[in-house]
């Protein structure tokens, strides 16, 4: 019997809710009927991965077939279209003809065996995971000009509703026959939405003291328990479609998420819709003039702590406010909410004095602190494991020559199923071996490391100190990096969380 595996995938969250996967479900498991030998062995499911924008080592899915197919659990792949295996040209080909390499049929409902024989057979592998790449290239570039075109002609995109909006049925459809949801004003967070417009625009606040505003009025947010903050109101300032304008391409990913684009590339529909405007045009321009003219000048500037202060009451970012060493340290819950204990405002030049201070004191006390103990303890438990690892791979090489025997013994009294089983249990145990071996090369990696940390801790260690005081203030940064999680700040003193592994504990300076 052929042991089959169906791989079954979408590329959308959508299609997961859809009828995609059952349909894929029902024409693979029909298609093994026809077959006299198949019989249905393991059913693999990716739900909202693309295959064009992951490669293959970012496909769980893909990496447990492989491994099934490296233990021989399986001995065909069936796909409903042969796409579904992946749309890049510069990988899903070779995938396919190492599932092949390695014995695995690979089959599609609705295209037939792929065989790999002859470079014919390499062409249209690869002319065919070629024409899938650029199939996924035109979608994508179709679905972003459909887009546009109906963001122009005022249809709003968006899943969920705007802040001050709520989404209903609409009598427009889509392509594919569903029906499109629309936004309608939702008054209740409407006067909310023109309050914030109305204190920026008529009374000139800034998006900090609009939060604090709306804070100490305790108007809610649609996110139960969670306060306003400038980010947000920056986002509503900012968003047309308080206007009357629906729009698109406002942010672009990247890996660290989303970022906002220059307004002047955003895309938005040619005429207002009086129906979903909530604030006068010129009250909305107002509002964002006032943003703009005060949005900071230049490059922002980069200081010792940047990024590293919080407040030891409410664990908000602690900032400087204002240009000069001279300024104070504010904390932004307390901007927020005016609710925070804390209220020390320390002079940023005094606490980069204090913390400064600290550092090179705790840098001191390295040269009295034998870091390789700790370390050495790490290399003697690694080097159990690799005791027990050696013991079961002598155990594994013994019992692959007693199988290698076996097999000889077997073939010379002809029986063939008395063959099959110890072929079999000899593929397990030259898999299994090689997992070990890979685990004591793992093992023996790290313990290299180790040794390579405890170089690194007797070389750098004693200079620290010495350098923080004279070195420029990348490099402090640099050092601060290497030492410290965050400093927090308390109306009586300043704790320093330093970081793991290095050593874990909390220096305290009173102040």
């Amino acid at each position: 019997m052929e042991r089959v595996g169906c791989l079954y995938r979408v590329s959308t969250k959508k299609q997961t809710y859809n009828n995609d996967i059952p349909v894929q479900k029902e024409a693979c498991k029909k298609f093994i009927k026809s077959k006299e030998n198949w019989v249905l062995t393991k059913e693999y499911m990716e739900l909202g991965v693309s295959g064009y924008k992951l490669g293959e080592k970012e496909r769980d899915v893909l990496q447990t077939i492989k491994k099934d197919v490296c233990d021989k659990k399986i001995d065909v792949l069936l796909v409903f279209l042969f796409d579904r295996i992946g749309r890049r040209e510069d990988e899903t080909p070779f995938v396919v003809k190492w599932l092949i390499d390695q014995g695995i049929e690979v089959w599609s409902v609705n295209e037939g065996q792929r065989e790999i024989k002859d470079n014919y057979d390499k062409l249209i592998n690869y002319l065919t995971y070629w024409q899938a790449e650029g199939e996924s290239e035109k979608i994508s570039i179709r679905s972003k000009e459909e887009r546009i075109r109906l963001t122009k002609q005022g249809i709003y995109f968006g899943n969920y509703a705007p802040y001050g909006y709520e989404m209903v049925d609409s009598d427009l459809y889509s392509k594919i026959g569903k029906q499109r949801k629309i936004p309608i004003i939702y008054e209740e967070e409407a006067k909310t939405i023109r309050l914030i417009y109305e204190l920026i625009g008529l009374k000139q606040y800034g998006t900090d003291k609009v939060a604090v505003y709306l804070n100490r009025k305790k108007i809610k947010r649609r996110k139960e328990g969670c306060l306003w903050d400038s980010n947000i109101i920056l986002e509503i300032v900012r968003n047309p479609i308080y206007k009357g304008y629906v729009s698109f391409g406002k942010r672009r990913r990247n890996r660290d998420g989303n970022i906002r684009k220059n307004k002047d590339t955003w895309v938005m529909a040619d005429k207002q819709n009086l129906d979903i405007t909530i604030v006068p045009e010129e009250l909305w321009q107002m509002a964002n003039d006032l943003i703009d003219s005060r949005r900071r000048k230049g490059e922002r500037i980069l200081r010792l702590l940047s990024g590293y202060t919080r407040c030891g009451y409410c664990d908000n970012h602690i900032i400087p406010k204002g240009k000069t060493k001279y300024c104070y340290m504010i904390c932004k819950g307390k901007q927020k909410t005016g609710e925070c204990e804390y209220h020390k405002n320390y002079r940023i030049d005094i606490l980069e004095a204090i913390v400064s201070n600290t550092v090179k004191k705790y840098l001191d006390t390295y040269k009295k602190i034998d870091f390789r103990n700790a370390i050495v303890k790490r290399i003697k438990r690694r080097e159990e494991k690799i005791r027990l690892l050696n013991q079961k791979i002598s155990y594994s090489k013994n019992r692959i020559v007693e199988l290698k025997t076996n097999i000889v013994s077997s073939l010379m009294s002809g029986d063939e199923e008395q063959n099959k089983a110890i072929s079999q249990e000899y593929n397990e145990e030259m898999n299994n071996l090689k997992q070990l071996n890979e685990q004591l090369t793992k093992i023996k990696d790290e313990i290299n490391l180790n040794n390579q940390e405890i170089n690194n801790l007797k070389e750098y260690i004693p200079t620290w100190s010495k350098e923080f005081d004279k070195a420029p203030l990348e490099i402090k940064r640099q050092i601060l990096d290497k030492l410290i999680e965050k400093v927090y700040l308390y109306n009586d003193k300043v704790e320093i969380k330093v970081k793991y592994p290095i050593y874990t504990m909390i220096v305290k300076e009173n102040i």
